[in-house]
């Protein structure tokens, strides 16, 4: 029998009421939870009688073999009695069948032991698959749309322009769905709905409202405390520093000002209250002498002024434009316009709902929410006065077990506070810190109030913690304490991170072992854009990967207490995103370094899936140009560019299909011919046996008739790519299983789920080397574990969108909405939207904070950090101004300031007193971390521009003159070709690409204007007006403007002017070219619906983006006067304005401050198309990933254009 801990013990033993264990990371909880049920076995109890739910069905299973092998190990290996062993052998034959699984299976069974309790048909199927169900959400929808519109509903139609924009009513539906999603894990939904607009039913005086008090005054007072309690911790920092004492008197004045309206906070009137907060006063410092600077340390300085300044942007942002933007009057006028809009957003959300409860039903189909509610239904309906369902599960159970409690929903809860009673209790396992599935709507509240609760003397349930971590070592159990102990609280966090909480050391590491902690900032000052911020960091990723490898880094086997070399799959790359995963499987390649994804992007991207569901589109349609391409030129027929091109060339006007009929007419290649024939008849085949046969069987008699299997096998990688076809093959059988059917809406069906990123759920490889690092994210990591974890890109941005978004939902303040005035069309973020935000904001930082603790929790021996900074300097500053409250943990701004884990962690465990000699090292010794700033060296081209710039001009002979003559006019056969060059740049070609379905160029492309044969070179510079400011130059100078500025917030006049006068001080943009920039009109760019994407994903943001790709000259000179060079390729050169890179597509932008009116903008699109279409392929080329969208943008009159839509 193992040595059990004296908690464990407990956790273990202990029964007769309700039992929260609280179990850190490797703290062994599952080995816990299967004793506990071998326990009650042993005391003769019956597995029937136990309900263990878990977290995931593989969870589940995983639980019955552990539990199986532990009771034949006891059967095996104790002495026992006879009447037990037969007892326990029984329980083995039980436990498939034994209620062990999801909440959501055991609310299935419930459903199908007792339907008729409700009078639910029993001839259901679960709706498991999230793309059919949306298929069946957006139908409800347009049903309930279409309704309104026939009644020409007006309020309906006021519902709708303020959710959404004049080019569409998404926002509305967006709007409707995450309300859906948002309030149908409330057991009383309609409940919850119809009281959303209680909170804005405000009379005068507005102090006096039950949303006043319970809510607007509480926030306010955390937000004057927190600016008191940021004010207290400069004041210990400045006391102690003989230049910012002088800042003392700022802070101590503050804190008077703020303490005042605080004691009066319940006293005076709302725009009484206002007044007091604008008529805060933040003094300033009395200068510093800068002969007082000379010699002396300016940290403790610079961290001070740099707090004054964050205290600064909280009273005008925080508060006054969160909470005080309207007196009185003007917020409860807000508040009654925000009741009408919420009261027909609930009317229509009722009506969507039972829209889309009837299209189920007619589907015969339960979604996972309706599990949920049906069983909870059922548990409280009565048949004859008597709750036949709740008493038999009642009496049935005499433990209820919960693995995972912290991630439990509000709707689950229900469940199981339902089922249990005085005579059956629940034991509840989980740990708060690895709540990470709030998108889920996981509450993790609920765990916390327990662990409060649980712990009061009068309480009589139990609380257990365990915090011994069998897993790491003491070196990673420190710094990952010394992280936390700085972060989490109750206020963020949820809970206090305290000795209940802490690391203990579990194992026994030997000390001679390396279990240092690495974290990394890559940086480099040249072309820093959110691609070259990546690979930088994949870059390092493998370099240092390959030192660990080829040093023979030691390994420590904790359970044989021996060292052994590392192997490549020892080491577990995780990151927040998949959005690393295309690049590092490309880099890593390079590197020889073996890697598995196991959820790898771009399934859909795969050759031969691509080439698959081209075969089946043109099955449905073949007269589909584009996938009837793909599959010509694909093994499948084997046809070569040259074979399409001269398809094409027969009939240049009409669809491809029709191309390929004149052909076999007017053409003799009898091979060419042949093959197509051929094809014909086969497409003809599958078209007449997709009339006949299933989708699935028509798949197989592709993959049988075509070889296509037994071809990609053949690849690089070819079992994952046989693979991939099986997944394929299934998906279409699981399909037909559905109420969708034919083979148009299984297309539609596979695109909408690329679209979603479902990725079919892209199957394991089966190819899986055992010796090769595995990627993952880290919520595919949770419960794993790795001796070396690699924690990759970690400044990268955390997701801002759940709490910056116009509507907003809370389960207690409801709904949080803007609303639009529709006189001034200016939008008003209500009351209960800012409160909703911050209550957002912190959940979200709370739930990051725990995504890095299940992160850094899954090593055993060492933990590697890597992120990028360009200014590292400057980031380590700003580490420094972090204070620390009297409880030990940082102050909460800072915490809710910080935009990534790299900020957390190193204003957590370093600062400047760790630096290593000045260098660019700090090492923590007490937390076991060293970081380094890796510099990439970036080569100048200044010294090679000076030597050129400074050569003299030299004297030449005749002979030389004549020689150059002879070679200027000599009468080359192919001149044509050596004019063209192979390098273009996008703005040469541009004119190419007007229309993407334009085969034919006219000679225009060959003249003076836009020509892409130079005959000759421009005028040199000395022939040119130099004193004349031109279009060009002024339009360069607003695009490194747009370029350099900050995006992290928006932009104003100001900061444009600064950023102005620095390029001029710079030398970068001079005073004449200065006085012709328009800044008004790039402040109007931001505040624009594209200037809000830009800001909205300003961490996926590159701008300025080069880029070059090869493409084939017959493609760019269709009309060239010489054929010869057909084969011949051209390096295309451009660069793109602004590049958004999303998860799975791109967003483009290309600003333009052309001269353009109402009467020649659309002149102006037809010019600039060609090139957002090239810049569309490229960059679609190189990333991997769809354009979704691509906008031109005139400054002059402040007009976007989407070119996604024009070219539809």
């Amino acid at each position: 029998m193992p040595e059990w801990t004296n908690d464990q013990k407990k956790a273990i033993f202990h029964s007769g009421h309700d039992i929260l264990v609280s179990a850190a990371a490797g703290s062994g909880k599952t080995t816990i939870l299967i004793e506990r049920i071998v326990e009650m076995l042993k005391q003769n109890k019956s597995i029937d009688n136990l309900l263990v739910a878990t977290f995931t069905d593989a969870a589940a299973k995983e639980m019955k073999d552990r539990l199986v092998a532990r009771i034949k190990e006891i059967i095996n290996d104790e002495e026992i009695d006879h009447e037990l062993k037969r007892h326990l052998q029984e329980q083995i034959f039980k436990i498939p069948s034994a209620n062990i699984s999801t909440l959501h299976a055991f609310c299935l069974s419930i459903i199908k032991k007792f339907y008729y309790v409700i009078d639910l048909d029993p001839n259901f199927r679960l709706l498991s698959d999230d793309t059919e169900r949306s298929m069946i959400q957006e139908q409800a929808f347009d049903n309930v749309r279409n309704y309104y519109y026939e009644k020409d509903d007006e309020d309906f139609l006021n519902l709708t322009e303020n959710f959404s924009n004049d080019r569409s009513d998404d926002g509305l539906v967006e709007v409707v769905f995450n309300l859906y999603n948002f309030a149908i894990t409330n057991s009383k939904t309609d409940e919850w709905l119809d009281g959303l607009s209680s909170n804005y039913r405000v009379n005068k005086p507005f102090s006096e409202s039950k949303f006043y008090q319970n809510y607007f005054i509480p926030q306010l007072s955390k937000s004057l405390q927190q600016i008191i309690d940021e004010s207290k911790g400069a004041i210990n920092i400045a006391n102690d520093d003989q230049l910012a004492v002088n800042y003392v008197v700022v802070f101590k004045d503050l804190i008077e000002q703020l303490t005042n309206i605080e004691l009066n906070i319940n006293k005076v009137s709302y725009d009484e209250l206002r007044q007091s907060i604008l008529d805060i006063k933040l003094k300033r410092a009395k200068a510093i002498k800068k002969a007082d600077k000379e010699g002396v340390d300016t940290d403790i300085l610079e961290s001070v002024k740099a707090t004054r300044g964050l205290i600064s942007k909280q009273l005008t942002t925080d508060l006054i434009n969160d909470f005080f933007l309207q007196n009185e009057d003007g917020t409860i006028e807000t508040m009654n316009l925000s009741v009408k809009l919420i009261e027909k957003l609930v009317e229509v959300e009722h009506r969507f709902m039972k829209e889309f409860s009837k299209l189920k039903l007619d589907n015969h189909s339960l979604d996972f929410n309706d599990l949920e509610h049906k069983a909870v239904l059922i548990l409280t309906s009565s048949v004859d006065d008597k709750k036949v369902a709740l008493n038999y599960y009642q009496n049935k159970f005499s433990e209820i077990m919960i693995d995972e409690y912290q991630d439990v929903n509000a709707m689950q809860e229900d469940i199981i506070q339902l089922l249990s009673n005085d005579d059956n209790h629940i034991f509840m396992v989980g740990d708060i810190k690895q709540s990470i599935y709030g998108f889920r709507q996981a509450a993790p509240y609920i765990f916390a109030q327990k662990y409060a609760e649980f712990q009061k003397d009068e309480n009589p349930n139990e609380l257990i913690n365990l915090s011994m971590n069998f897993r790491s070592s003491g070196s990673v159990d420190d710094f990952i304490n010394a992280i936390f102990m700085k972060i989490f609280d109750k206020s963020i966090g949820d809970i206090d991170y305290d000795d209940n909480s802490k690391l203990i050391e579990g194992t026994n590491f030997s000390k001679d072992v390396d279990s240092n902690n690495e974290m990394y900032i890559v940086s480099r000052d040249k072309n820093v854009n959110a691609v070259t911020k990546r690979q930088s960091q994949i870059e390092f990723a493998a370099t240092r990967i390959k030192e660990l490898v080829d040093s023979k880094f030691q390994i420590f086997d904790n359970k044989h207490q021996t060292t052994r070399d590392i192997k490549y799959s020892d080491i577990a790359i995780l990151s927040r995103t998949k959005n690393n995963n295309t690049d590092l499987i490309s880099y890593f390649a390079k590197a020889e370094i073996p890697l598995m994804v196991t959820d790898a992007q771009n399934y859909f991207q795969t050759t031969e899936l691509q080439i698959m569901m081209s075969m089946l589109q043109i099955v449905d349609n073949p007269r589909q140009d584009i996938p009837l391409v793909a599959v010509l030129r694909s093994p499948i027929v084997g046809l070569n560019e040259e074979d399409l091109a001269e398809i094409r060339l027969v009939d240049k006007s009409d669809d491809y299909l029709t191309a390929m009929k004149s052909y076999l007419v007017k053409n003799t290649d009898d091979n060419l011919k042949n093959k197509i024939k051929t094809f014909f008849i086969q497409l003809e085949t599958y078209r007449d046996f997709a009339n006949k046969s299933s989708i699935a069987r028509l798949i197989w008699k592709i993959y049988q008739e075509t070889g296509l299997l037994e071809y990609v096998s053949g690849m690089p990688g070819g079992k994952q790519r046989s693979a991939n076809l099986h997944a394929l093959y299934q998906r279409a059988s699981s399909y037909e299983e559905t109420n969708l059917k034919g083979l148009h809406q299984f297309i539609d069906f596979i695109q909408r789920m690329e679209k979603m990123n479902k990725d079919l759920a892209q199957p394991n490889s089966v190819e899986a080397v055992d010796d090769t690092v595995k990627v993952m994210t880290v919520h595919a990591s949770k419960g794993l574990e790795f001796p070396v974890v690699l924690f990759l890109d970690v400044s990268h941005g955390f997701n801002t969108s759940d709490y910056i978004g116009d509507t907003l939902f809370d389960v207690d303040l409801g709904m949080g909405v803007t609303v639009l005035d529709t006189n001034s069309r200016i939008a008003i973020h209500s009351m209960q939207r800012s409160l909703i935000a911050a209550k957002k904001k912190v959940s979200t930082i709370s739930e990051e904070m725990r995504l890095l603790y299940v992160a850094l929790t899954r090593a055993k021996q060492k933990i590697i950090m890597i992120g990028f900074e360009k200014d590292p300097e400057k980031l380590m500053n700003s580490w420094d101004q972090a204070t620390v409250q009297e409880n030990g943990v940082l102050d909460e701004a800072s915490r809710l300031s910080s935009k990534n884990y790299q900020n957390l962690v190193g204003m957590s465990v370093l600062d400047y007193r760790d630096r290593v000699n000045n260098d660019s090292k700090y090492v923590n010794e007490s937390a076991h971390v060293t970081l380094e700033i890796m510099n990439e060296e970036s080569n100048s081209i200044e010294s090679v521009k000076s030597d050129i710039e400074s050569s003299a001009p030299q004297e030449v002979s005749k002979k030389f003159k004549d020689t150059v003559n002879k070679l200027i006019n000599f009468n080359y056969k192919y001149q044509e070709s050596v004019e063209t060059t192979a390098y273009q740049s996008v703005s040469d070609i541009k004119g190419l690409f007007a229309d993407p379905d334009d085969d034919n160029m006219g000679d225009d492309l060959l003249s003076e204007n836009g020509k892409y044969i130079k005959e000759s070179f421009s005028k040199p510079k000395f022939l040119n007006d130099t004193n004349k400011v031109s279009s060009a130059e002024v339009g360069s100078a607003t695009h490194l403007l747009l370029q350099k500025i900050n995006i992290e917030s928006i932009p104003n006049e100001q900061a444009f002017k600064t950023l102005l006068d620095t390029s001029i001080a710079e030398g970068t943009i001079s005073d004449q070219v200065a006085k012709r920039i328009d800044l008004n009109s790039l402040v109007k760019f931001y505040q624009s619906d594209l200037g809000e994407i830009i800001l909205k994903n300003h961490d996926d943001v590159s701008r300025e983006f080069p880029f070059s790709v090869l493409m084939p000259a017959k493609m760019l000179f269709k009309n060239s006067r010489n054929s010869d060079y057909d084969d011949e390729r051209i390096l295309v050169h451009g660069i793109i304005d602004v590049v958004i890179e999303l998860e799975d597509s791109i967003i483009l932008f290309d600003y333009k401050t052309d001269n353009v009116n109402s009467k020649s903008i659309h002149q102006a699109i037809d010019n600039y198309s060609g090139q957002l279409n090239l810049y569309a392929q490229a960059i679609s080329a190189i990333r991997h990933k769809p354009v979704k969208e691509k906008y031109l943008y005139f400054l002059k009159i402040n007009q976007a254009v989407n070119l996604s839509k024009n070219n539809n």
